[in-house]
């Protein structure tokens, strides 16, 4: 899989245009990336925060609102001089497809240029086969793309998938017969969407996406330098530094599921992906008597299986905060910005935990970073990989986000 080092909408208004043609796509992309952080805004205040000048504003604004990709709002008056008229994102200026492939659910969404969620089909099944999922998609991606106005059908820019980086090879962890997702060995994913979609199809690690979600629409548009611990099935983690979502060369940047939860003294020592995945809990919750633990995330929260879960939790706060720690020890983190497959309360449960884990450390020389619950939860994942087309061609990186299998 190729991937590059860092992505990322790292707007900020410390950063400026230029007035010269040949830099005309990075201010329009400057202009967008502002306008998607902040919201409403003036060109009086377009050209302040980007310092350009008002004829070069007055361009750029003319151009997008001609592409459709910018609505302009009532004049506001009250102001010293001329009414100003603002200006925001249109939401039909673009479409985006959205596919998240999850080892427990599918999701497909179609998103609009501003990151609004258009349309939303979900998914749920045991086993997430590769030819079902492929049905499944059949299924459900006409009627996702139907139910668009129709004008905005002409108007979808790519499609964007979030996905683990391997289905295959993971049954003990997930309870299933050997060999039951390996033909996901045999599917080039990109090119089978690339083809339903006819457009332009991205790919990520599905808590990188998730990390970009929670950047550029959730609590990390205030933070410059996280890292994003993701919850799920299986433990993952996503890394911004400078307000950009890194990736690594490989593609496995802040792969914090390899961790060791300690010291090689004796024998092997146990990842965090054993430690810290939500496989762990249904295993425990399985031994008390519930056949579904998975319906405890949607709403099914049973005494039994809360105090389950506050066991384990306990268990998985203590090596989270090791993790922390020692990625805290490496990189000089703001944040630390956690989220999960779980209820909300849940999440801030595991939250506590691991911050009062985290105090029982020696952190002498270390910064420790805040601890902070994602604004954007279970559904990040996919409202990241809806955003990777509308991110890939209009991002302020001047590299395109080129991810294929």
């Amino acid at each position: 899989m190729k991937s590059q080092s860092s992505i990322g909408d790292h707007t900020s208004t410390s950063l400026h245009g230029g007035n010269q043609v040949s830099v005309g796509q990075y201010n329009e992309r400057l202009v967008i990336s502002l306008l998607r952080r902040h919201g409403w805004l003036t060109k009086a205040d377009l050209a302040r925060m980007t310092g350009l000048s008002a004829q070069t504003m007055t361009v750029i604004v003319k151009r997008l609102m001609a592409s459709e990709f910018l609505l302009s709002g009532d004049k506001m008056r009250g102001r010293v001089g001329q009414p100003s008229t603002p200006f925001a994102l249109n939401p039909l200026g673009a479409v985006s497809i959205g596919i998240k492939i999850g080892r427990r659910s599918l999701d497909l969404i179609a998103m609009g240029f501003d990151g609004t969620v258009l349309v939303r089909r979900t998914e749920r099944f045991a086993m997430p086969d590769a030819k079902a999922t492929l049905r499944l998609i059949d299924e459900h991606l006409p009627g996702l793309i139907d139910d668009l106005p129709a004008e905005q059908r002409t108007r979808i820019l790519g499609a964007g998938i979030a996905m683990p980086r391997s289905l295959a090879g993971w049954e003990d962890e997930l309870n299933l017969p050997q060999g039951s997702l390996d033909g996901w060995n045999d599917i080039d994913i990109v090119a089978e969407v690339e083809t339903r979609v006819g457009a332009k199809t991205y790919l990520l690690h599905d808590v990188s996406a998730a990390c970009l979600a929670e950047l550029c629409f959730g609590r990390g548009k205030g933070i410059q330098n996280f890292l994003y611990l993701y919850v799920g099935s299986f433990v993952g983690g996503g890394l911004v530094l400078s307000n950009q979502l890194q990736t690594g060369a490989r593609g496995a940047a802040a792969a914090i599921g390899a961790l060791p939860t300690g010291l090689a003294a004796s024998g092997e020592p146990v990842q965090l992906i054993e430690r810290a995945s939500l496989t762990g809990f249904e295993a425990m919750a399985r031994a008390a008597g519930r056949d579904d633990p998975h319906s405890f995330y949607y709403g099914e929260q049973d005494d039994t299986t809360a105090k389950v879960f506050t066991a384990w939790a306990g268990q998985a706060a203590d090596s989270l905060a090791f993790a922390i720690l020692s990625t805290a020890a490496i990189l000089d983190l703001d944040a630390v910005v956690l989220a999960g497959g779980l209820p909300e309360d849940r999440t801030a449960e595991l939250l506590h935990l691991t911050e009062a884990a985290l105090s029982r450390y020696n952190s002498k020389g270390v910064h420790l970073p805040e601890l902070h619950q994602a604004e954007i939860g279970i559904t990040a994942r996919a409202i990241g990989s809806a955003f990777l087309p509308i991110y890939a061609n209009f991002s302020l990186d001047r590299d395109s986000l080129l991810i294929n299998m």
